[in-house]
């Protein structure tokens, strides 16, 4: 991993696509799942953070629509973003000739936004890009040099097609995603591109050279606060735990690794594993009343905000409801808001400022006030802001690539900068992350729903376990996996720095 888990029950059926081959994709089955699935992928969200928003560019509580404001310290005339000054600025550089070099440094936030089935499939990362580049572009740009962005789609299947034009146009991936992005190589690597991605998804992106990533989450590594948590809060509870996945490779990888995860933290002394139909079942009933016949007491769904509502809507029928209902990052969603008592009490976790505080968290304040100037009309979700964190982490490095490089922007050289970060957290957009570790936060917070709308159970802010400016910090917050979840190889060029 990093596997986004909205998309998680649509990749492995959507690679059953592209070893079946695409001039029969509409066929029989194949057709049904197309129809059984399309809504999944439109709820992208990372499983290592994500966050409520909507789609049409505004902030989803009243707070955050009133509180953005000049992301400028006051009286001193430096632009910031939240509590990191602005990597944006004049100066003298120019771009490797060799590598795509111009009057502009043209960088790529790649999408699959023109997938037919699911048009505009992970636009909001293009959208806040063009929010960093207009932004930046206002202050003179990196080292003086404009951003110009490229804009690349790799509709799904495109991805060999896709690489190629960014191989030719652009000097660098930056906060963008692929969803087939193990077909990136070995193209990536012969043309000796870099990517700061948004998220990777399959294990070869994950575990490739050549990226880096400001929200790590690798495939061996998982974060185990949120379970801590429920160990100490619900230890009775998790004793009987059951987690609910599609039946896809995907899907079920996520929840095995979900599983020792775990086994690891202790307390979950008896988990199983319950698959479901990935395109869809037409009842969940039994679902619900095998939960409550084997006395189910905490619960855990992997796939699509929306997957779980039918399920939710069947355990209110019969009268059954586990203790506990904790998912991942893209449950903090606003889909599930407004649902009744049958979604109360559901926890997820993330990892960045929530958008209901922006108030408190002056990241998030400017990233919705940058939003507002630059691209008004631009979708504001989760991803979007791992695409900023990646474009700040990039142009940070550039600023140190052209000091030890004759004011040269170089690739490897920016790149190398990038793996000197030990500790990143984006201005505050998000908690402390270690990118040149690779390894995932020790940090987060849980959101829980109450009376309909999205609400911080842990840490309660100011408090002994508000130990990491808003989010709660445990210092075995990470899980080492030792089971094999993807064969991260093809991704990984001997001949490139690691």
């Amino acid at each position: 991993m990093p596997y986004f888990l909205a998309h998680a029950e649509f990749l492995t059926w959507c690679q059953e696509l592209v070893d079946f081959g695409h001039t029969n994709f509409l066929k029989g089955d194949i057709m049904r799942r197309i129809l059984g699935i399309a809504g999944v992928v439109t709820l992208v969200a990372l499983s290592a953070c994500s966050a409520s928003g909507s789609s049409d560019g505004a902030a989803t509580d009243s707070t955050a629509q009133s509180a953005p404001v000049d992301s400028t310290a006051t009286g001193s005339g430096t632009v910031t973003f939240g509590t990191m000054d602005s990597p944006c600025g004049k100066g003298t550089a120019t771009v490797d000739a060799t590598q795509n070099g111009g009057p502009t440094l043209k960088v790529v936030s790649a999408t699959d936004k023109g997938f037919t089935i699911t048009p505009g499939l992970d636009i909001e990362l293009e959208d806040a890009a063009k929010g960093f580049v207009g932004w930046c572009n206002e202050q003179g740009g990196i080292q003086g040099v404009p951003l110009e962005l490229v804009e690349v789609d790799a509709a799904l299947f495109q991805v060999p097609a896709a690489i190629e034009k960014i191989c030719a146009s652009a000097f660098a991936m930056v906060g963008g995603g692929l969803v087939f992005d193990n077909q990136e190589f070995p193209r990536f690597h012969e043309c000796k591109m870099i990517d700061f991605p948004a998220y990777t998804v399959t294990s070869a992106k994950a575990g490739s050279n050549g990226k880096i990533q400001p929200i790590p989450n690798p495939a061996q590594v998982k974060p185990t606060s949120w379970l801590l948590y429920l160990k100490k809060n619900h230890a009775e509870d998790i004793k009987k735990t059951a987690i609910l996945a599609g039946n896809f490779e995907t899907t079920l990888n996520v929840a095995k690794s979900l599983k020792e995860t775990m086994e690891i933290v202790g307390g979950f002394d008896s988990v199983d594993i319950i698959e479901y139909n990935s395109a869809g079942e037409a009842s969940w009933t039994p679902f619900a009343q095998k939960l409550k016949d084997k006395g189910i007491t905490a619960m855990s769904f992997v796939g699509s905000p929306p997957g779980i509502i039918p399920l939710l809507k069947a355990m209110q029928e019969i009268g059954y409801k586990p203790n506990v209902i904790f998912n991942d990052g893209n449950f903090y969603d606003s889909s599930l808001e407004n649902l009744g008592p049958m979604s109360d009490g559901l926890i997820a976790r993330t990892v960045y400022s929530p958008f209901e505080e922006s108030a408190n968290f002056p990241a998030m304040t400017d990233f919705l006030a940058i939003m507002k100037k630059h691209n008004p009309s631009g979708k504001i979700a989760g991803l979007g802001l791992q695409t900023f964190s990646a474009y700040l982490m990039f142009a940070q490095s550039i600023n140190g690539c052209v000091k030890s490089n004759n004011n040269v922007i170089e690739r490897e050289c920016v790149l190398a900068e990038a793996k000197k970060i030990t500790s990143w957290t984006a201005g505050g957009l998000h908690t402390e992350t270690n990118p040149s570790a690779g390894t995932p936060p020790k940090c987060g917070t849980l959101m829980q729903l109450q009376g309909g709308k999205w609400t911080r159970l842990f840490p309660a802010l100011g408090s002994a376990d508000d130990n990491g400016k808003g989010w709660h910090c445990d210092e075995d917050g990470v899980a080492n996996l030792t089971g094999s979840y993807g064969d991260a190889t093809p991704g990984i060029d001997t001949s490139r720095p690691n």
